[in-house]
């Protein structure tokens, strides 16, 4: 194999697919990137097995066709610092020479028919949703999935489809999250699957900015993801997810709208006098009235009035603010609806009609 191409964009390329390879395994080949040249211009492969990403670099010049296996760490540090708007790869075996003037690199890979095998994207049985959609799901539900992995698959988050809408949700069991979005389903696939957080956080990084729909196929055990330049695949969770829509409170009747960044600066600012012992603020109503109040005997103690339109009876509840602060990050810009119902209920965060 011989080609040339941007050094800008193959080093984009790899940082795309980079973060997938195993940083640890006692299979090296898994710490590569499997590069090979196709009609469209220079395929750039890494797997660990569990989630695999393919990515599509065009304009590319083939002098002579082929494909290596370079441990990918490598050949993206030689990159990161490339001088040059062009840079050559010629390969002989498993042997990659990276080239450029007054400049030459050569690097030891692997047989490339020994790479893992990811799997195609078949045309049939898949749903499409806006690429800025189906990003904005991930921002707005992942922070709360689980880190411990008491119940597997609370890690993970949950893709419910089912007619034109598309719903995420994640719940660590203090804290649940659920945003959905429009799609086409010609197909009308229905389906819960459990999607990975390794697969989830690259999700918005493939398709954030993609200006063509996306195209995302759920078989019983893989989820694959297609875009105009890449395609993700990834395993599964296993199991059955919890009953989510049971833990929404349906009942809370103590309603008021606010900003989120006045809410979220008052909550930062009164989070600075609680300590990790006692991470705790409380959120009062009284007629127009907000109050976001913490006391910590061996810190001090901080209170803040918000003005808000707010009708019902007096309550105070007390929350860990990370949550809070999570949730409102979530809900972006537009005004947040904040609904209640006593000392000892979940309270719900809801932003626009998503």
């Amino acid at each position: 194999m011989k080609l040339s191409c941007s050094s800008q964009k193959l080093y984009a390329g790899l940082q795309m697919v980079g973060s997938i390879s195993a940083t640890v395994s006692t299979n090296p080949i898994l710490q590569a990137v499997k590069i090979e040249t196709v009609k469209e211009g220079l395929l750039l492969s890494v797997t660990d097995l569990e989630v695999g990403i393919q990515y599509l670099i065009p304009e590319v010049e083939v002098i002579s066709p082929g494909k290596a296996v370079i441990p990918e760490e490598r050949i993206a540090g030689v990159l990161k610092d490339w001088g040059e708007e062009k840079v050559q790869i010629e390969v002989e075996g498993t042997t990659s020479r990276i080239s450029g003037k007054g400049c030459s690199i050569k690097l030891i890979g692997f047989n490339p028919e020994e790479f893992p095998v990811i799997p195609s994207f078949e045309e049939k049985d898949f749903f499409e949703i806006e690429g800025p959609g189906l990003a904005e799901m991930v921002r707005r539900t992942s922070f709360a999935c689980a880190s411990e992995r008491l119940r597997h698959t609370m890690t993970g988050v949950l893709l419910a489809i089912e007619g034109s809408t598309a719903k995420m949700v994640a719940t660590d069991g203090r804290r649940l999250a659920v945003a959905k979005q429009r799609i086409s389903n010609p197909h009308k696939v229905k389906c819960n699957s459990i999607i990975p957080p390794k697969a989830a956080h690259q999700l918005p990084r493939l398709v954030a900015e993609e200006k063509e729909g996306v195209k995302v196929k759920l078989e019983e055990a893989h989820m694959l993801v297609k875009t105009s330049k890449a395609l993700l695949c990834s395993q599964l969770l296993e199991g059955q997810y919890p009953d989510y829509t049971s833990a929404i409170p349906a009942e809370n009747d103590k309603k008021l709208e606010i900003a989120p960044e006045v809410l979220a600066a008052a909550i930062r600012r009164v989070a600075f006098v609680t300590t990790e012992e006692r991470h705790v603020i409380r959120i009062g109503l009284k007629k127009d009235t907000l109050l976001v109040r913490t006391e910590t005997p061996e810190v001090g103690e901080g209170s803040i009035e918000l003005p808000v339109d707010y009708k019902g009876s007096e309550l105070e509840i007390g929350f860990n603010p990370d949550f809070l602060l999570d949730g409102l990050r979530g809900i972006g810009k537009e005004p947040v609806k904040m609904e209640f119902k006593d000392p000892n209920s979940a309270a719900v965060l809801k932003g626009g009609q998503d």
